[in-house]
């Protein structure tokens, strides 16, 4: 693997900044898959545990950088036959693997928050109806916006045992919020804020820097101004530009308007210095946490990473159980969105159908994914790896860890467990990148989007 040596410490020294790494494979890789259903998947007599993903793709705008599957093109008769439709989804999934015990509960999009309390209502419902074994300590956590977190939702949330919020800032700079695409006050954000730290201990909040117009200067007031607050996690994302976003448009036509890489590097710098003055441990590349060391700040993507099997319920949901990886099909145009949703709507919920768009992963990618992924998130384990691989971990990825530890990336300790170093953490995205094997690179390269 000398190339990896060498392509690794060439991107390094350029500075390459690449897009946070959140799952392998990536759903770009994903196509249609024939003869398999959930039957193949989830076999009703596995008692192990499982992770739920609801995903509600209904937002009110589109903010310039987003690539999330969404929509903003939506009805309240949409909305209420979505839900009925995921209760049916649920209700289908609950056949298989009902009887296991549900270790996290993530409603994600778009903006769930959107939804009415009774429709969350149903959701909720249909998911105890289900799933009635969800672990007394489960991670239950729900993403928002500022303007759709009403003290009344927030209770609500709180009463159904909700445990962790999380919400996306992005900036506390007026100017640069409204640039960003968000139509509404600095001041929406700070009474959101307040309301969900008087009623929970856990909750996250989301920054990006990069935007148009933003300065280091005016980034740093803004992270000062959320840390004030005293949340529990702040996940801090340098913008990347994807296809199909309006970002992408922009950065073309005023590219001065935005940081390159080498500045945006140079922020998280300085985000990693201000985090850690401010006695916050820092998870991954993008996330920082004040939560005492082992507890995880993120825990369905902990648990994710770690290898338990996830259930991911709505049309742009990502499910997975060992081999299979499997969802619908993925968007971000609004047309293609808007079809994916009515194709969805319009789907007969069966055990054939839930299972068509995926990929089916061979042994070397099985072992792959859990190396890449748990040395991103800092927990890579000599001890686990032969647990469940029966396999040597240095035997099996030995060059990758002598080119990691070559750059300074990575720190060989004596237990057994390889820990990222500073510089680690700083390009462990960079590094995932670099370790996609061939054939899930080829498959992103073919991927058009749409």
């Amino acid at each position: 693997m000398q190339s990896l040596a060498k392509n690794l410490r060439e991107a390094i020294g350029n500075g390459e900044l690449k897009a946070y790494v959140y799952s392998y494979p990536p759903k770009r890789t994903y196509n249609e898959l024939e003869n398999i259903g959930l039957s193949n998947v989830w076999d009703s007599n596995d008692v192990g545990p499982v992770s739920l993903y609801i995903h509600i793709p209904f937002c009110r705008y589109r903010c310039t950088y987003c690539t999330l599957f969404l929509t903003t093109r939506h009805t309240e008769n949409l909305i209420r036959c979505y839900v009925e439709k995921i209760c049916e989804q649920i209700r289908l999934y609950a056949t298989f693997a009902g009887h296991r015990t549900v270790t996290s509960v993530y409603f994600g999009g778009g903006t769930p928050t959107l939804l009415p309390i009774d429709q969350f209502a149903q959701i909720f419902s249909s998911i105890r109806d289900g799933f009635p074994n969800i672990d007394r300590s489960a991670e239950l956590c729900v993403e928002g916006s500022p303007d759709t977190l009403s003290e009344e939702l927030l209770d609500f949330l709180k009463d159904q045992g909700v445990n962790r919020i999380s919400m996306g800032i992005q900036t506390m700079d007026s100017s640069e919020l409204k640039a960003s695409g968000r139509p509404y006050p600095v001041s929406m954000s700070i009474s959101a804020i307040e309301a969900i730290r008087k009623r929970f201990d856990n909750f996250n909040l989301d920054l990006i820097y990069g935007l148009s117009g933003q300065t280091q200067e005016s980034w740093k007031r803004s992270l000062e101004r959320v840390l004030s607050f005293g949340p529990t996690t702040v996940s801090l994302y340098p913008v990347v530009s994807r296809p199909l976003t309006a970002l992408q448009k922009q950065q073309r036509l005023q590219p001065q308007e935005y940081a390159d890489d080498h500045v945006k590097y140079a922020i998280y710098d300085s985000n990693v210095d201000l985090m850690q003055k401010n006695r916050y441990r820092q998870e991954s590349f993008t996330r920082f946490t004040c939560l005492p060391g082992g507890a995880s700040a993120y825990g369905q993507e902990t648990s994710d990473f770690l290898g338990v099997p996830m259930i991911g319920v709505g049309t742009g949901a990502r499910s997975y159980n060992g081999k299979c990886h499997y969802s619908f099909d993925y968007a971000v145009d609004l047309k293609q969105v808007g079809k994916a949703i009515d194709d969805y709507l319009n789907l007969e919920i069966t055990e054939q159908n839930l299972v068509k768009y995926g990929i089916i992963l061979n042994e070397a990618e099985e072992r792959l994914r859990y190396f890449m992924l748990n040395l991103t998130l800092n927990q890579l384990s000599e001890a686990d790896y032969s647990r469940l691989f029966q396999r040597n971990l240095y035997a099996d990825f030995s060059e990758a860890i002598d080119a990691l530890e070559a750059e300074g990336c990575i720190d060989l300790r004596s237990h057994g467990g390889i820990r990222l170093t500073r510089k680690g953490y700083k390009y462990s995205n960079l590094i995932a990148h670099h370790l996609f094997s061939d054939h899930v690179k080829i498959r992103e390269e073919r991927y058009v989007p749409k």
